[in-house]
């Protein structure tokens, strides 16, 4: 599983979440992360946000499940448990493993 990701597929993952977090939808579409994401960030294509969450679904961060004639998305993990994935990385990357001296720096 991928833990880092662009800037647009970081806007496209907090929405998802704040969807999936706040209960406002049970089946996640592209349409309603596009709604989202035009109210929070440069205005995007439809398709621009569908190609990026196929990828997120490529990378392990998505799944697609296929409903009627639309897919539904939803997160692989919480939003918490992705942070907690990318701090450990980055005390691997940067700290030789030791959240310890991450915690100083």
């Amino acid at each position: 599983m991928s833990i880092s990701h662009g800037s647009l597929e970081n806007t496209i993952m907090n929405a998802i979440w704040y969807i999936e977090e706040n209960k406002l939808s049970n089946a996640i579409t592209v349409s309603e992360v596009f709604d989202m994401v035009q109210r929070t960030e440069t205005p995007r294509a439809y398709t621009t946000i569908k190609t990026v969450m196929d990828r997120l679904v490529d990378k392990g961060l998505l799944v697609r499940t296929k409903q009627g004639k639309k897919f539904s998305y939803c997160t692989v993990n919480s939003r918490h448990e992705t942070a907690h994935k990318a701090i450990l990385k980055l005390a691997n990357t940067y700290f030789n493993n030791d959240l310890g001296l991450l915690k100083e720096a």
